[in-house]
Order: C-alpha cells, then structure tokens, then sequence
C-alpha cells in the first residue's frame, strides 16, 4: 500500500515540473516574439495614418474647386496625435511606435507628405503635410488644434471658404 501512495506522490511531482517547463517554454517565446508583434502592429497603424492624410490631402484638393465646396471625412485616430497647426498651415499626425519606419532623423518624402522619425523609446514617428493655402480649424487662424485617439472615428468636415484679404485661399477644417 505504501509504495502506491510513493508512486501517486511521484507521478503528481512529474506532472507539476512538466507544467511549470512547458509554462515556461512558452514564457520564452512570447518574450521574444511579442516585440516583432508590437512593431508589426504599429507598422500597420502608420500605414493607415498614411493613408488617412492622403485621403485629407485629397480632399482638401477637391474643395479648392469652387467656394463653399465642401467635404466629410472619417478620421479614425488608433494611436498618436492628430495635429492641425493653423500658423504654419500644416497637418500632421505624431505616432509613438515601436517601429522604426524610416531612417531615423532624415526626413523622407512620400509624395507630398514628409515623414520623421526620431530616435526614442519607443519611436515617434512624425507625418506632416504642408500647405500653400490658409489653413484653419473651426474659423481660427492661430494656434494648434489636436485630436487625439479615440474609440469612434472623428467626422472631419473640410470647407473652402473662398479668399482672405491678402488673397489666399481659406480651408476651414472642423468637426462635425
């Protein structure tokens, strides 16, 4: 009877070393995959961005067509800041990632929009689009209006509100 209560005792020991060493095999991998998971991630979230201010940027060139023209678009924000700086008449879109997309403090042209990335922990990769016409968020000319992420897309509203006084043309951005 003894020797089957030492053989129970036995087979639960095996059972508890063989579960913490395949907990911890599996700890191992995680360990070194999840890095290359984050980066792929935010690789993609940077590539939307992209494409979210390709889709401003051409909107915002449909309406210079005729005043009062105006268009509606969906901006989802998943990560980092969206940033309208009204001074300067530029959009950009600030992104902390874990990816390095771009070859670190040299500023890379993708068509009309530039691309930044800065050495940091983790990465801020900086997307910016100047413009040659006035730029403005909700009738201000002055100052900088940031979105930030959020769970349900932003309805961004652009409207050419026809020429200033020195005779620029006048792109009013807001949110609907």
């Amino acid at each position: 009877m003894r020797r089957l209560v030492n053989q129970r005792g036995q087979i639960w020991v095996e059972t508890v070393i063989y579960t913490l060493i395949g907990l911890a095999i599996i700890g191992l991998v995680l360990a070194a995959a999840k890095p290359k998971i984050d980066a792929k991630k935010d690789e993609i979230i940077i590539e939307q961005a992209i494409g979210a201010l390709m889709n401003i940027n051409d909107k915002i060139y449909e309406v210079q067509r005729a005043t009062g023209n105006r268009r509606g678009v969906g901006l989802t924000i998943g990560k980092g800041k969206f940033i309208v700086n009204m001074a300067e008449d530029k959009i950009s879109w600030v992104i902390e990632s874990s990816f390095e997309y771009s070859e670190k403090d040299m500023v890379v042209s993708l068509g009309s929009l530039d691309i930044l990335t800065k050495e940091s922990t983790p990465w801020e990769v900086t997307l910016e689009e100047d413009y040659t016409v006035d730029i403005q968020f909700e009738g201000h000319t002055e100052g900088i209006k940031e979105l930030n992420a959020a769970s349900t897309p932003y309805e961004l509203i652009i409207e050419n509100k026809g020429t200033d006084a020195a005779g620029n043309l006048v792109i009013d951005l807001s949110i609907a």
